[in-house]
């Protein structure tokens, strides 16, 4: 009976004691963890079945550009579509040992477009959203990748192997930061200098001779031999295109190359200024770039080249060709990261089919930059200079074209 008492005794005391507790919570003790969990249910991604594995990540770069062409200058403020803003969702499936799958879709995002901005508009093209990727893959570790919907090309972003901190706001696309801007005297646009001839300046890539781009395509890429990966793609109305890319490190520097070549027999001249004859075109193009890095002391050098032919131009060169340099140091100086300094060269020897008329336009370019990386925030703040200096036969171009872009890329 005294053992049954003591029991009760201490039921007792525990009731009293989540009562005085509840009611220092304000009568309900699980409030706040309620309340807590709704916050997370809200924010979280969810998932539509439990066997894929969903990440969602990217990152927003928006910049301030500063622009002169030697009559009237401004500022504007916009997306930096070198490295465009972005959302992206990435699945992955495991089937067996051997074998998996999975999907990568995109989404570009854009305030005001820097690749769209002239004297006249300072936004570009409104704001919006755009498909960048819409694929799936299927995988073999033994093998490689397989992949089918609209990716990126075997040779898309082959001009731009770098090992420096640099890809997010100064490589060889000019075309991305400046290109709809009008050469003063000329009435040619930047971009017609780099290889185009898009008037509107937006989703155009022909300034990036050498490079493919995002296309409806199959495509497949090798697992790394030795350091060597092998790409192969086909798609579109109609393109194809192989690439082969190196990664390795020796004595303390690290190397990486890659080389490119792609063929297009497109009914349009829209993606890389190809002159169409009975509703056919008939273009190719090949590039190459590289990076070295002593990793001590953080020197570095970067080029890239590459060349374009047009079997449908039958009078003047049919060949345009570009050639970019880059070199600097990367060092952790600051606590905060990493910090990027470099300058640059470019130039661009543009054939008979240019927006000219003429036998040919060349233009060349110099620049500096600099990029400090915040470790703590995933985040790069950076500036970058760019004097372009564009040649037209029997035209006055004394007036040079220059632009300071300043922002930053936060990663998310």
């Amino acid at each position: 009976m005294k053992k049954i008492s003591l029991i009760a005794l201490v039921a007792a005391a525990t009731v009293a004691s989540t009562s005085a507790m509840a009611a220092d919570l304000g009568g309900n003790c699980c409030a706040d963890l309620e309340e807590r969990i709704a916050e997370l249910e809200a924010t979280a991604a969810r998932k539509g079945n439990r066997k894929v594995k969903l990440t969602v990540s990217g990152w927003v770069n928006e910049s301030v550009l500063f622009w002169d062409d030697g009559v009237e200058r401004n500022t504007y403020v916009g997306t930096n579509l070198v490295a465009q803003s972005r959302f992206r969702f990435v699945g992955d499936a495991k089937i067996n040992d051997r074998w998996s799958a999975g999907y990568l879709m995109e989404i570009g995002v854009a305030s005001a477009r820097h690749d769209g901005n002239d004297a006249t508009n300072d936004d570009g093209q409104a704001a919006g959203l755009g498909v960048r990727h819409s694929a799936w893959w299927l995988s073999n570790k033994d093998i490689g990748k397989v992949w089918v919907g609209q990716t990126s090309s075997a040779t898309d972003a082959i001009m731009e192997i770098n090992l420096a901190n640099a890809g997010h706001f100064a490589t060889q696309n000019m075309s991305a930061q400046v290109g709809n801007f009008v050469v003063q005297g000329t009435g040619i646009r930047l971009r017609g200098f780099m290889g185009g001839t898009n008037a509107n300046g937006v989703g155009n890539t022909a300034g990036q001779i050498g490079e493919g781009e995002r296309h409806n395509v199959v495509k497949f890429e090798s697992i790394a031999l030795q350091g060597f990966t092998f790409s192969a793609a086909f798609g579109e109305d109609d393109l194809w295109d192989v690439a082969l890319r190196y990664a390795g490190e020796f004595n303390g520097i690290k190397v990486a190359l890659g080389a490119g070549y792609l063929q297009v027999t497109d009914a349009t001249t829209n993606e890389y200024n190809c002159v169409a004859i009975a509703g056919a075109t008939d273009c190719s193009q090949w590039g190459i770039s590289g990076a070295v890095m002593h990793v001590a002391t953080g020197l570095y050098v970067h080029a890239a080249y590459g060349e374009r032919s047009d079997d449908n131009v039958f009078i003047g060169d049919d060949k345009s060709s570009q050639f970019y340099l880059q070199a600097g140091i990367e060092r952790k100086w600051f606590p905060l990261g990493k910090t990027t300094l470099f300058g640059e060269y470019q130039s661009w020897e543009i054939g008979a089919n240019n927006p000219a008329g003429a036998a040919g336009i060349d233009m060349t370019m110099w620049g500096i930059g600099f990029n400090q990386n915040i470790e703590a925030a995933a985040m790069d703040l950076y500036v970058r200079y760019n004097n372009f200096d564009a040649d037209v036969p029997g035209i006055n171009t004394e007036e040079n074209f220059s632009s300071l872009m300043a922002g930053g890329k936060i990663n998310f």
